[in-house]
């Protein structure tokens, strides 16, 4: 998992935090990374975030998995 806490940016381009990414795929339930993109547009511009978005999405699927 990616060493970001939840104010810091992940998108630089679109200014996204991991707390918006986090609220997205909570608010949202999504579950894939193409879901994430089109809710916050993350990885759409550049895509040098892609990686960490996706990572982001892992830990909340496992998360989500384990009732937490």
């Amino acid at each position: 998992m990616t060493d970001f806490d939840r104010n810091d940016i992940v998108c630089r381009h679109l200014q996204l935090t991991k707390e918006d990414i986090i609220n997205a795929i909570r608010e949202k339930n999504l579950s894939t990374f193409e879901e994430v993109q089109d809710e916050t547009d993350a990885a759409t511009v550049c895509g040098s975030c892609a990686a960490d978005v996706e990572a982001i999405l892992e830990e909340e699927l496992r998360k989500r998995e384990n009732g937490e």
